[in-house]
């Protein structure tokens, strides 16, 4: 009976055995790639008209190529499968805590990407790959990184062309209200370096009219939505509010923009102002109605407005022509922290926890790279770095801004020249949390400022004492600890509705600079 036992239990494990290893044979790894939106042409899309959005340019083509070059380089298939927002939220929630990932890469909003990577739930890629690796060092056309202040290597960027300006929103002005007018076109003042705070004032109250009359101003000089603004405003005055563990929400710097927006609305007039409802929505038709000269705006946004036939560039619909430039220079900006973006478009990243991460970064890797991009080609890599960055194949935002094609040009490389420079300030990751008391202190309630605000605002409290957030930041997460700039400190306005400092402790006073 022992020896039959035997063997029994050894032609089980051959059985065993061999339907494993046949199962391993007919099988092929399959490096899944999570997103929050559709996104075609992986392994198991059978032709290039798969993508509703095909228009037949040369990238097209190379990006469906590169799907079968993958597959015999790697040995693997790829597939994108759409998580939705909240389900890439509940998967990094569930799976990831858990130790078994859904997907092998996550491509997701950097809300959801930054508190993942601070609480050390995504890879860092000095672990898996070599120290002398391009990426790593950050000298690669294909990938950089976002760098978060530790050093890690754990947000992703795709540096082609669309991603570097998906999420870049320059100032733009109505050219036609600017000629009307007799004012210098502001490009002008940006090559001499005078495009400043006071100068941008200055254009706002001469171009903020009653134009028929009835008493009631119908043209501002400026109008938009303040979380499109704020943290531009911030840039252009050389800080930020949270994108190191210091928090700067209490700084001098930024004390000035809140005064210099808040100046705007309720001293000089010179801004829309901003709806009660259905906010956002209205500020980013302000251009096209003509009610303001100036705006924060995105081609995205100008597409979705449909003022321009999808992908026919050149059947423009809007009376006038549109004008990119950078945002007015602060008291302590300079041109060169004024150049950025905030951060705020997708990033890459791989999760603790997935199998092969080397091979996964290798496909990711390749993947974007469906240009071909080899720098010891050639020419250095130019004619891969001219096919990624030609504006034609970006013809959904690139002909949405005017109806000139050289100012279509001037547009992009505005938008192309802050898309190089990006900053990654978790202010801009709060949402409507954060923009509701941004709203409200804009038209005049200061307790944004103030330390019972603050204590009353999970939000925003936790944005001071641990970055802790619901509204996309996770919730449990502790994600960094911030320290206050002031934790003695607290903001309040006084009758002349100016940016006051108290010292609570020494109860003294001092305008704010």
């Amino acid at each position: 009976m022992k020896k039959f036992a035997a063997l029994l239990l050894a032609l089980t494990m051959v059985l065993g055995m061999a339907t494993i290893t046949a199962s391993a044979e007919g099988s092929e790894r399959v490096i899944t790639i999570g997103t929050t939106y559709d996104i075609y042409w992986d392994s198991f899309d059978g032709s290039i008209d798969a993508n509703p959005y095909y228009t037949g340019t040369v990238a097209d083509e190379m990006k469906f190529a590169k799907v079968k070059q993958i597959e015999e380089k790697w040995g693997v298939k790829f597939e994108y499968i759409n998580l939705t927002y909240a389900g890439a939220k509940e998967s990094i929630n569930t799976s990831v805590l858990a130790g078994t990932p859904d997907v092998d890469v996550y491509m997701m909003d950097l809300a959801l990407a930054a508190p993942a990577a601070a609480n050390g739930y995504v890879i860092d890629m000095r672990d898996v790959l070599p120290a002398d690796n391009t990426v790593i060092q950050g000298k690669d056309a294909v990938l950089s990184y976002i760098d978060t202040g530790s050093g890690a290597v754990q947000l992703l960027c795709d540096n082609n062309a669309e991603n570097m300006v998906a999420a870049t929103m320059p100032l733009a002005f109505n050219l036609q209200m600017i000629e009307d007018a007799n004012l210098e076109d502001p490009r002008d003042l940006v090559e001499r370096g005078e495009w400043t705070w006071e100068k941008f004032r200055e254009y706002c109250k001469t171009l903020t009219k009653d134009t028929d009359g009835d008493g009631n101003i119908d043209v501002y000089g400026f109008g938009g939505w303040p979380g499109d603004y704020f943290m531009n405003f911030v840039m252009s005055n050389g800080t930020n509010v949270a994108a190191t563990a210091t928090e700067n929400l209490s700084s001098p710097e930024v004390g000035e923009v809140l005064q210099f927006i808040q100046d705007l609305n309720l001293v000089d007039k010179v801004m829309y102002p901003i709806p009660e409802e259905n906010g956002w929505d209205v500020c980013r038709f302000l251009y096209r109605d003509g009610k303001v000269a100036f705006t924060p705006i995105a081609a995205w946004i100008m597409d979705s407005n449909k003022d321009y036939a999808f992908q026919h560039p050149e059947e423009p619909t809007l009376d006038f022509d549109m004008v990119f430039i950078p945002w007015p220079v602060g008291p302590h900006g300079n041109a060169e922290t004024n150049a950025q973006k905030v951060t705020a478009n997708a990033c890459y990243v791989i999760p603790v926890g997935v199998e092969d991460p080397e091979l996964v970064y290798n496909v990711l890797y390749d993947l974007l790279n469906w240009y071909d991009y080899d720098p010891n080609s050639e020419d250095g890599g130019a004619a891969a770095l001219a096919i990624r960055d030609d504006p034609e194949t970006l013809g959904w935002w690139y002909g949405v801004t005017a109806k000139d094609i050289d100012l279509q040009d001037y547009n992009f490389e505005v938008m192309m020249e802050m898309g190089r420079h990006q900053m990654l300030d978790r202010y801009g990751s709060l949402g409507d949390d954060a923009e509701l008391p941004l709203r409200e202190f804009i038209n005049g309630d200061f307790r944004m400022l103030s330390t019972a605000f603050w204590a009353s605002n999970p939000c925003l409290f936790d944005l001071h004492r641990g970055f802790a957030c619901g509204g996309g930041l996770f919730g449990s997460y502790k994600a960094l600890s911030l320290t206050r700039t002031n934790e003695s400190a607290m903001m309040k306005s006084n009758a002349k509705g100016e940016i006051t400092h108290v010292d609570t402790a020494a109860g003294r006073k001092a305008n704010r600079p």
